[in-house]
């Protein structure tokens, strides 16, 4: 079996709060959010054998306590499968960073108990299904993107049906919005991400995540010079998820992730 493969952080502390683990990187993606940091994995195959990926994550073993997968996209991947098998079976975590957009594969990989936590985007509201798909790229990619056959309305199903096979299975679960100036993250988008997933996911250990977004390195060229949100905005945001969930943080580029 062949991986779609990006590359590794041997040894991260960012990835998984608390947790020294190796990052995977994949390439391949649905989507084309105009703020993608990692769009140089979104296209082209660098294809490697199954073992390849598998030595990188025994290679960092001794070091860490977790294996994250990433990209792009990693459920796109059925390699995703015997590799969280493969990691469990060292004695690893698994933790699954994901767009949404494959429940089927998160569902296997929670039933087959191949995954501790999930990181799940929430890129717009989940009720508006034309700013979902202006933050996904969507309108401006969508016809030239050979891999982007869903509509916003099916990409939204997907993410709801991602969020609920997490929520069901008892497992960590971390929910997160990137935030980018006059793009996505108004205190309007904020109240409805917030209320939605207060009267939706069951689980109230979720944690809900507003990541400062940086737009200098975005695949849209003129998002580049647009003004990064200040950590004082981000916590105004913040606040007002506070008002309806427990669990609320902002991740920004001069405090690191702090608990709202």
């Amino acid at each position: 079996m062949k991986v779609n493969y990006a590359g590794t952080v041997s040894i991260s502390t960012l990835d998984w709060t608390g947790k020294a683990a190796v990052t995977i990187f994949f390439r391949g993606c649905p989507l084309r959010c105009p703020y993608c940091q990692n769009h140089p994995y979104l296209e082209g195959p660098d294809l490697v054998e199954l073992d390849f990926v598998k030595e990188k994550i025994e290679t960092s073993k001794p070091f860490v306590s977790a294996v994250v997968f990433s990209g792009g996209e990693p459920l796109m991947q059925p390699a995703i499968v015997p590799l969280a098998e493969f990691a469990k079976n060292l004695g690893l975590l698994v933790g699954i960073h994901t767009n949404g957009c494959y429940p089927e594969r998160a569902a296997e990989l929670a039933e087959r108990k191949l995954v501790d936590k999930f990181f799940i985007d929430v890129k717009a509201p989940l009720d508006d299904s034309e700013l979902y798909g202006k933050v996904a790229g969507w309108k401006e990619y969508g016809e030239i993107n050979s891999v982007a056959k869903k509509t916003p309305e099916e990409i939204i199903a997907a993410v709801e049906k991602t969020i609920e096979t997490a929520d069901a299975s008892g497992l960590e679960l971390e929910l997160r919005t990137t935030v980018i100036r006059d793009l996505i993250g108004s205190e309007e988008d904020i109240t409805s991400i917030a209320a939605w997933v207060s009267g939706r996911v069951k689980n109230k250990g979720v944690t809900y995540v507003l990541q400062q977004g940086i737009p200098e390195h975005s695949l849209q060229e003129d998002l580049r010079k647009i003004r990064v949100l200040e950590r004082e905005e981000l916590l105004k945001l913040g606040e007002i998820a506070k008002g309806f969930l427990g669990k609320v943080m902002i991740r920004t580029k001069e405090e690191g992730e702090e608990i709202v």
